[in-house]
């Protein structure tokens, strides 16, 4: 394949506008970013916790799934060309997800555990490994409780104060989140 001096340039403009989009964000700027992304992410990964833990409770019914309901005739597509897809490779596939997902889970445990005793952990789990179910419509909807909710049912229990207000619990989930996003991210959280 031959490339035209036309495309040359363009490719060479392009990378010459990224370096220097690159180079004009500071590495201060870039490390907030950076430090930023990790604590949504804990969060996130702190949301869907206890679904991930459910979808890995039975390593063989989450290797049947890659093939129950399909046709045998798979077909992988990349960029420029579409390949028949055989089962062994898809349930190779499927068993690299199922063990990713359990490496998942097993260092959310483990930060999970760093942090059980600290003081705000219930604050972690009422927010984020906890939900709230109502009926509406007759069907039966999960909720995550509000910071107001569950500042109601921590104050004046588990030593918390009779006066536990929202900004202070808060700030307890705050400190939590950015501990547990070092446990996960490693550097980058900091």
């Amino acid at each position: 394949m031959s490339v035209t001096k036309e495309t040359k340039e363009t490719i060479i403009t392009t990378i010459d506008e990224v370096f220097e989009k690159m180079n004009s964000i500071s590495w201060v700027d870039r490390q907030r970013a950076m430090k930023e992304e990790a604590f949504k992410n804990t969060e996130k990964i702190l949301y869907c916790y206890q679904t991930l833990k459910e979808h890995i409770a039975d390593e063989k019914e989450y290797l049947e799934m890659a093939l129950h309901g399909k046709s045998t005739s798979f077909v992988t597509y990349s960029k420029n060309k579409a390949a028949p897809t055989d089962e062994e490779t898809i349930l190779r596939d499927r068993k690299a997800s199922y063990e990713r997902s359990l490496n998942d889970v097993e260092r959310i445990e483990k930060a999970l555990k760093k942090i059980k005793d600290r003081k705000g952990y219930e604050v972690i789990e009422l927010r984020y490994l906890s939900r709230k179910q109502r009926k509406e419509g007759g069907k039966l909807i999960e909720d995550t409780y509000t910071y107001e909710e569950i500042t109601e049912m921590l104050a004046g229990k588990n030593g918390y104060n009779d006066n536990l207000n929202e900004k202070t619990v808060r700030n307890y989930k705050n400190a939590l989140i950015k501990e547990m996003a070092v446990l996960l991210f490693g550097s980058d959280a900091i």
